[in-house]
């Protein structure tokens, strides 16, 4: 789920920030869950009766060894955090792939022609990225004496037109990023031969939601940190170091969508909303920012003699004098690939039923997370949204495994790219490989296996609830199955907007969206499969499965009651 629209409300009314406002912070999967229920039969009554909620056949197939072993492989270190367009979401999008190649699902990705003019389908749907990304062999940055080189451990918010740079001479402390530099004036100085070295001053570490985090780590960077790097451009410096010395702060976590870094490339979309990437190729000033982790800002600031227990307290009564300027080199090089590509994973299983089998019912879930911080730890993404994704690949084994055809056709579509602004879903919604006028319904999961301040173990946040004017008759039967399985609903409304059923539901399409609510470790390194619940991550992967089932049996497509008294679906008195 994006943290789009929770983060730009608040950032809009901050100066520093304002050429961000298509800005996008991913966020918590969401789950969109629907339908009424039935076993093998049809559904004619457009209310079914509670006494009819039986569960359809493929019930058992939900075995939670297998689920954990799922939720693990896509959360591993392996797959370094599943940044769009990234090795690991393409190992993702296989892996999701060869399960459906193992279940016998026909692929409905994009169209194939082979050597003899056969046109065949593959399961993959490619949409198009430019890359943007460091060459490591004439990257990094080194200290002369003591003689010490890194190759790791930093982050770069390229210059304007990306290209080569070398700035070789001396590191000189010039002060916090909030501050107007030391006492004798570094601002003022001639910065020819000379690294600027800036210390950042992490906000006060209040308990705040993620949202608010992350938009403390963006003024921080987008305000002081472009303005003052602007300045000691001008004035000759080839590049600035700004010294980070929290790596759990918000700062780092912001730099994983606005930097580009060893093994952490910036993507931007080319057939849409370019995202984070592409308004910070931008900003981007005359010299380059490189953003260092704790180990290597403790070890530049060593080499000028400032002591870690102060180094992040403000300098301005001290003298420049005070401080060694150790020499040194920092390199950057970026480059840029305009023929890169992310993947959506699409198949589906054909309806049974000559009249319905052309409409489909639509489960989707997004493969991808963040990628990895700036000192190398992963952004695992276990929860978001290794859990929804497993979600997905099970529901697909129950319908196979179920040995019973629905009535209408299901698509088993897992996108990439929901991270960087709903890519994905936004790619597919527009270039669909079903007609959507024919899709009928978009049940998505995405952080499904945990609980939190939002839902406990037998709870679920939904979206469009019963209070939304888009609450339809795919909701209402959902939360009935809900309580056959004995999970409550609750409002998830606030996520209406921020996960990839809204781009399905922007088409007119019926949605239901589940998710956890955000957590502690929503959008943290640490996120890890050990946290799952894969009890509850089954319970919900059951209530997608049944309420797509029953959907798919109704003589009726799911409609729109909107606004009702509560989740049966009553009216408002």
């Amino acid at each position: 789920m994006t943290m789009l629209t929770a983060v730009l409300t608040a950032v809009r009314s901050v100066p520093s920030a304002a050429r961000l406002g298509a800005a996008v912070f991913p966020c918590l999967a969401a789950l969109l869950l629907g339908g009424s229920a039935l076993s093998g039969q049809a559904v004619t009554e457009a209310e079914p009766a509670e006494s009819k909620l039986q569960p359809p056949p493929g019930m058992d197939s939900f075995d939670e060894k297998q689920l954990l072993t799922w939720v693990t492989f896509l959360a591993s270190d392996a797959l370094g955090g599943r940044l769009t367009g990234s090795p690991g979401q393409h190992a993702a999008a296989k892996y999701i792939a060869d399960h459906f190649t193992k279940l016998g699902l026909e692929p409905l990705g994009d169209e194939q022609k082979s050597t003899d003019g056969k046109v065949t389908r593959s399961y993959l749907q490619r949409y198009p990225l430019k890359r943007t990304y460091l060459d490591m062999q004439a990257t990094g940055i080194e200290l002369a004496e003591p003689k010490q080189g890194f190759s790791r451990g930093f982050a770069v918010i390229p210059q304007k037109g990306g290209g080569a740079v070398e700035a070789a001479g001396e590191f000189v402390y010039a002060g916090l990023v909030r501050s107007r530099g030391i006492k004798a004036g570094v601002d003022l100085e001639d910065w020819t031969g000379k690294i600027p070295v800036l210390v950042l001053q992490e906000p006060s570490r209040r308990a705040v939601g993620v949202e608010r985090q992350m938009m403390m780590g963006m003024m921080q960077l987008m305000g002081p940190a472009l303005q003052r790097a602007r300045s000691f451009a001008r004035k000759g410096a080839k590049a600035v170091v700004l010294a980070n010395l929290d790596d759990d702060a918000p700062v780092p976590n912001v730099l994983t969508y606005m930097s580009v870094g060893p093994g952490q490339d910036m993507m931007v979309r080319t057939g849409g909303f370019g995202g984070m990437g592409a308004m910070m190729l931008q900003l981007g000033g005359e010299a380059p920012l490189v953003f260092t982790s704790r180990k290597v800002s403790l070890a530049l600031l060593g080499a000028i003699g400032l002591a870690k227990e102060a180094a992040g307290k403000p300098q301005e009564d001290e003298q420049v004098a005070k401080f060694a300027r150790p020499k040194g080199t920092v390199r950057v090089s970026v480059k840029t690939d305009d023929n890169a590509f992310a993947t959506n994973v699409v198949a589906v299983l054909r309806g049974s039923d000559p009249q319905l089998a052309k409409q489909a019912i639509v489960f989707s879930a997004h493969q991808d997370h963040v990628g990895t911080r700036l000192d190398g730890d992963v952004f695992n993404g276990a929860d978001d949204n290794a859990s929804g994704s497993t979600g997905l690949m099970a529901i697909a084994q129950a319908f196979v495994k179920s040995g019973v055809k629905p009535r209408r056709s299901i698509v088993f579509l897992s996108v990439s790219g929901e991270e960087l602004g709903l890519w994905g879903s936004d790619h597919y919604a527009n270039h669909p490989t079903w007609p959507i006028e024919d899709i009928v319904a978009d049940i998505n999961t995405d952080m499904i296996g945990r609980s939190g301040p939002e839902s406990g173990p037998k709870e679920v946040t939904v979206t469009p609830s019963f209070k939304h004017r888009k609450f339809s008759t795919l909701v209402r039967d959902a939360s009935r199955i809900g309580a056959k399985l004995g999970m409550s609903f609750q409002n998830g409304d606030k996520y209406y907007t921020r996960s990839d059923h809204y781009n399905f539901a922007r088409k007119g399409v019926p949605v239901v969206f589940f998710c956890n609510g955000e957590h502690d470790d929503y959008h943290q390194v640490s996120d890890t499969a050990d946290k799952i619940d894969v009890g509850k991550l089954a319970r919900i992967a059951k209530i997608a499965y049944w309420t797509g089932f029953a959907a798919a049996q109704h003589d009726a497509r799911p409609e729109t009651l909107g606004r009702r008294a509560d989740w049966s679906g009553a009216e408002q008195k």
